[in-house]
């Protein structure tokens, strides 16, 4: 969802004594020999805000990030990206043919109304995921996963029929389709979490709409959030299981656009963690010791849509779009430009997520063995650009969507200078939207040329690949491809159980989409570049699901 990246996603401001005095129940030793309490509060920046906080919703990077603070599944990731579990209270019985999951709940798992979490809230919440009137975004992530969820998600079977039941309390069985090899990982994704029914009802419209029209069952809870609010707080959750683990008091995070905004409040003390540093910042700050550069499992390039608002954009024509993806120097960017350690790429699936089952070598390094990717070439794209122009004629004009951000409006600036210098007569105009509406408009395909990311929710190349599949919606974009849905399908379904034929399909899936239809043209793989106070400890960064875990941070 990481995604999605959707994407480049964090506090009230609050003024810190002194700047390392950010503790509950923790002492440390003054100058004149007594001790005196380090305040457990932190502050935190985000580049954008939160679109939803309904976990069937949830289509971004942001959102999702929120969630994992205060929502809880049956696994969570920890420390070095392990499976931990989380409301599962032990790992779970499984058949012999590897398609039938039998789990026991904790029985101290609460809501934060004094509430049981149960089995039954479980089995609600993933119903509601494939329940086609909810409209969830990631709906397809279940599909050939657990049983029936294509023939409800699809064909409109009775939700009732998917293959999850609460056995009792606080025993859940969930049935696959098939054996799913990253099931543990797919576990700790949003969609996943449970819900409660009955306090979903007594919101109704108003569920989601607030951090009061909530309930979680996480390390933390949430206050002064409401829709698209520019910060929010995190607060520890009073019934959380685990409760005795959470040592910060307070975790504010505030959304802050401006670079050098963030970075001055780091460097006054009144912000500890700074989420993404632009380049120039990266740069000053990759000696310093509150440089901390954190690898990410996630793919950024250009949407090319060729249907907008049901006409035909000039990127239906095919030699246009390869035309673009080879006339920007995708290296210079991530140097000039970012300058945080992201490093540039011809591929859809991140280096890093995938092996290759029997040599374990890396998806990127085997796809190039056989695909020939489209990349920077100015003569190329030229050749390209003229062909394209025998139908759409020499002046092309086409809308370049962004977020209001700097960083935003700094690459699309480069990507549309690099554009119009490489290919004579093409016009692009920059427009600049808050991040919530340009997913928005994503969703509604109201855009001619997007810079989008989408991350690794799981560790599996279904987690990118899905969102391409014809009319799904998450990809945001005009394509529909029989070749590249069998490809798809068939890894979900008939190949599920032979993981060497599942790889040659994402191999070829990703060729058919890049390459040969040149959907999106592929830029860089995302590496942040993070400002973080170093009296914080155990705030664990990940590459792929929740960007990071606050459940183990305290402050030294």
């Amino acid at each position: 969802m990481k995604q999605k990246v959707g994407w480049l996603a964090l506090v009230s401001l609050m003024s810190l004594a002194v700047l390392a005095a950010c503790g509950n129940n923790k002492e440390k030793a003054s100058n004149s020999g007594k001790t005196e309490e380090v305040s457990q509060v932190i502050n935190i920046t985000s580049e954008a805000q939160i679109s939803t906080m309904d976990p069937a919703l949830a289509a971004d990077t942001t959102s999702t990030l929120a969630m994992n603070q205060v929502y809880e599944g049956l696994y969570v990731l920890g420390k070095d990206d392990e499976f931990v579990l989380g409301v599962a209270k032990e790992e779970p019985t499984v058949s012999d043919d590897l398609t039938t999951y039998t789990f026991k709940l904790r029985e101290d798992a609460k809501w934060s109304d004094g509430s049981q979490v149960t089995a039954a809230d479980f089995v609600y919440g993933w119903q509601q995921i494939v329940t086609p009137a909810v409209g969830s975004p990631n709906a397809d992530v279940m599909v050939g996963v657990l049983k029936n969820a294509k023939e409800i998600y699809e064909d409109g079977a009775d939700p009732k029929t998917l293959g999850v039941k609460a056995i009792d309390e606080t025993t859940l069985e969930v049935q696959l389709e098939r054996p799913v090899p990253y099931l543990k990982s797919l576990l700790t994704f949003a969609i996943f979490y449970p819900k409660k029914e009955a306090f979903i009802e007594e919101q109704g419209k108003e569920f989601a709409t607030s951090s009061e029209n909530l309930l979680y069952n996480g390390p933390f809870v949430m206050e002064g959030w409401e829709a698209f609010a520019d910060e929010w707080t995190y607060k520890p959750n009073a019934e959380y299981w685990d409760k005795e683990t959470v040592k910060l008091e307070s975790a504010t995070v505030q959304v802050i656009k401006t670079p050098s905004t963030a970075v001055n409040l780091f460097e006054s003390g009144e912000v500890d963690v700074v989420n993404k540093l632009t380049s120039e910042y990266a740069k000053n700050y990759k000696e310093n010791e509150s440089f901390l550069p954190v690898e990410q499992y996630v793919t950024f390039f250009l949407k090319l849509n060729a249907e907008r608002s049901g006409k035909e954009t000039p990127l239906a024509n095919k030699d246009l779009r390869q035309a673009i993806a080879q006339s920007f120097d995708k290296e210079a960017f991530v140097t000039n430009i970012l300058g945080d350690g992201s490093t540039a790429t011809d591929n859809l699936i991140p280096k890093g997520q995938t092996k290759e089952p029997k040599t374990g070598a890396d998806f990127t390094e085997v796809a190039k063995k056989t695909n020939t990717y489209l990349t920077y070439n100015p003569e190329a794209a030229k050749k390209s650009l003229e062909l394209a122009k025998k139908e759409l004629g020499d002046k092309i004009e086409l809308e370049f969507l962004t977020d209001d951000t700097e960083v935003a409006k700094t690459s699309a600036e480069f990507f549309s200078n690099q554009i119009e210098t490489n290919l004579p007569g093409v016009k692009i105009n920059i427009v600049q939207v808050p991040f919530t509406v340009r997913v928005e408009r994503d969703q509604k395909k109201d855009y001619d040329i997007e810079l989008s990311g989408w991350g690794t929710d799981y560790r599996d190349p279904l987690t990118v690949m899905r969102i391409f599949v014809s009319n799904n919606s998450s990809g945001g974009i005009t394509y529909s491809s029989p070749t590249y849905d069998q490809l798809i399908n068939d890894s979900r379904e008939k190949d599920a159980g032979n993981v060497d034929k599942r790889f040659d399909n994402f191999i070829q899936a990703e060729n058919e989409l890049i390459n040969k239809d040149t959907v999106i043209a592929p830029i860089y793989n995302r590496s942040l570049a993070i400002l973080a106070n170093q009296s914080i400890k155990d705030m664990y960064w990940h590459p792929f699901g929740s960007t990071y875990s606050l459940k183990w941070a305290y402050v030294e």
